[in-house]
């Protein structure tokens, strides 16, 4: 049967080699079957994890009048989001009117470049209210931590001695009254035994007299009446003294209360009182103080300005007056669980951005531990894992926003002999063969120990040196074409006639 030598130039999907089929009919194989070849060389093996993406900047900041900047978005948060740093919340009860502006969407700005200036009139007013009311509470602290002065002190002395003299005053007008009250006790006695002195003689006359007698009876009679009343109104007057000398000893010891209070150190708690107004004071002045001196904007690091919604002479927004994009440019996407294992803070990556067609090389920087499921039909789902890989370098014709493609090295073997990984027989337990193919057209089968094995090559520790011949597939020809996916018209490519592992994707 006569054999026609044929060279068929193959691209090998996938491997990343030309291979060509320039051997006679495969020994043991059909008449028309020829093998597929590569050479063994000397390279780097990688394993990649690809997934595809969106483009973003690494921190937003967003700017205001009379605050400090805040974090718009990031993405060191796993919905995308930022939290505020600096807010002040004086700043938005104060009426800001816009001086100039000084940048433009688009424009790169550097750190503390001034991007935006308003009056600061309210704010100034503000401040000075609130630094009054500091002071107010700082004296008050100091009086209560150094005791009364010296006025205080003579003023609480004077009103102890003037409550004490009253009490004094009180006693001895009791005495007094006692003493009085009982010398008109006595002499109200002494007229009844008088009057009845005078009875019990003039009964005694012979005969005695009747209207004597009677008259005598009579001033008995009024001077124990006159006796009774006087009775009485001492009893009074005793009880109203000894109720003034109450009254003075309860206003005694209140005024040395009093003084005690006035004199003794302020208590603990009246100084931790004193002490947290003060420090709330402060808070208020600080807040007022960072609002006047932010009056002007300032780039708060080397960026892009991504938004402006202020013009001069207008009152600025509630809202963020400047939003500044920060570096480094950054790229997020969602891998899935069988790559995730695979994937270290730490490993290169290369970003393929769509728009401007151009790769950036990164660093993976950011692993979410945290999975988000999503539907891959029916009632299957797959968990994926939120990554950030970091740019090296990107051009300026990168944005925030743009699609990309991120391919990730999982792990690399530099400078080793490779051969594409359709070459290898067998498995990772059974171990591995290739079929050489030596100079004469025979095949002799290969023992080989490998390293890094992926779907596009295989790193070969032993077995194999660098230029030898590797069978790495074999066509056959038949009557008629065929059709690929790409739409070529070629003849049928079949795989690596029983090599496990071998083949080529069609």
């Amino acid at each position: 049967m006569k054999i026609r030598l044929a060279a068929i130039a193959m691209i090998v999907v996938g491997v990343g080699a030309v291979a060509l089929a320039i051997v006679g009919p495969v020994f043991g194989g059909t008449p028309n079957s020829k093998y597929i070849t590569s050479t063994v060389t000397t390279g780097s093996v990688s394993a990649t994890s690809v997934a595809t993406g969106t483009i973003a900047a690494s921190t937003v900041y967003g700017l205001k009048f009379g605050a400090l900047p805040d974090i718009a978005s990031t993405v060191a948060t796993t919905s995308g989001g930022g939290g505020s740093t600096g807010s002040n919340s004086v700043s938005a009860n104060l009426t800001w009117p816009v001086l100039t502006v000084a940048v433009s969407v688009g424009q790169s700005v550097t750190k503390g470049t001034v991007l935006a200036t308003a009056d600061a009139t309210a704010a100034q007013l503000q401040l000075s209210s609130a630094q009054a009311t500091l002071a107010s509470a700082q004296s008050k602290l100091a009086t209560d931590q150094g005791g009364p002065d010296s006025v205080t002190l003579a003023q609480a002395k004077n009103s102890l001695d003037q409550s004490y003299n009253s009490y004094q005053q009180a006693v001895a007008s009791q005495t007094n009254t006692n003493q009085q009250n009982a010398l008109t006790l006595s002499q109200a006695q002494d007229a009844v035994t008088a009057a009845q002195n005078q009875l019990t003689a003039d009964q005694a006359v012979s005969p005695p007299i009747a209207t004597t007698i009677a008259k005598d009876q009579a001033a008995v009679d009024q001077a124990q009446q006159s006796l009774a009343s006087s009775q009485l109104k001492v009893n009074q007057s005793n009880q109203q003294a000894a109720q003034q000398v109450t009254n003075a000893s309860l206003s005694y010891q209140a005024a040395k209360l009093q003084y005690q209070s006035k004199v003794a150190p302020a208590s603990t708690a009246t100084i931790q009182a004193d002490q947290a107004t003060v420090a709330s004071a402060q808070v208020t002045v600080n807040a007022y103080q960072t609002a006047v001196t932010d009056a002007t904007i300032t780039a708060p690091a080397d960026g892009l300005i991504i938004a402006v919604n202020i013009l001069p002479s207008v009152n600025a927004p509630s809202g963020y007056a400047v939003l500044e994009s920060i570096p480094p440019m950054v790229a997020t996407a969602s891998f899935s669980e069988s790559d995730i294992a695979n994937l270290k803070v730490g490993q290169t990556a290369t970003v393929t951005v769509t728009g401007p067609a151009v790769s950036v090389p990164g660093t993976l920087t950011r692993i979410v531990p945290a999975a988000s499921s999503s539907s891959t039909g029916g009632s299957s789902t797959v968990a994926t894992y939120a990554v950030t890989v970091t740019l090296t370098s990107p051009p300026a014709t990168v944005l925030a926003g743009m699609s990309a493609s991120i391919t990730v090295t999982t792990a690399s073997a530099d400078n080793v002999l490779r051969v594409p990984a359709t070459a290898l027989q067998g498995s990772a337990s059974a171990g591995y063969t290739v079929l050489i193919m030596n100079s004469d057209g025979s095949t002799t089968t290969q023992d080989v120990t490998v390293g890094l094995v992926t779907t596009t090559f295989a790193e070969v520790k032993s077995g194999l040196t660098a230029g030898q011949t590797v069978v790495t597939g074999t066509v056959t020809s038949k009557t008629g074409t065929t059709t690929n996916n790409s739409g070529v018209n070629v003849n049928q490519l079949t795989g690596a006639g029983g090599l496990q592992g071998g083949g080529f994707g069609r």
